[in-house]
């Protein structure tokens, strides 16, 4: 049993629809601190939570469309702690989103999934792509499950 969320984006486009089930809000150490709680309700229920969405998903216009050109600092200090927190806490999955980051889709981004989230954040569950947010054979590129697309 798999539960698709707690949702972990930080909040920097206002507008963005989806803001309200995101727990970070607009700061990224508070989500860094209520995400495991939340990770840790669902799990010892004996459901697999999944974080979502992995990561710069910060707006609904153009989601599936709009290349996020963030720096690696900027990655690390304002986007990722939220994951790292569920990370942290054994999160058992992870959902990639459907933009591209620095030109390269987020479900087949190796930079992100791999390099980031597996290897440096140390990650130990599987990545599942959202509906239809592959775009090409993209296990070598840290993503270990491909939802289907419409």
């Amino acid at each position: 049993n798999v539960q698709l969320g707690p949702g972990m984006c930080v909040a920097r486009v206002p507008h963005n629809g989806r803001n309200f089930e995101y727990l970070s809000g607009e700061d990224p150490f508070l989500g860094y601190k209520l995400v495991p709680r939340a990770i840790k309700g669902i799990q010892d229920q004996g459901v697999i939570a999944n974080a979502k969405h992995y990561v710069n998903n910060n707006q609904e216009t153009d989601r599936t469309t709009v290349s996020e050109n963030v720096d690696e600092r900027t990655q690390f200090e304002f986007y990722y702690p939220p994951f790292r927190g569920a990370v942290e806490a054994g999160v058992g999955s992870v959902m990639c989103s459907y933009n591209k980051i620095r030109e390269t889709w987020s479900c087949e981004n190796p930079e992100t999934l791999q390099r980031d989230l597996k290897d440096r954040m140390g990650f130990k569950g599987w990545v599942m792509s959202d509906w239809g947010a592959t775009h090409s054979t993209s296990i070598n590129a840290g993503l270990d499950q491909e939802m289907p697309s419409d």
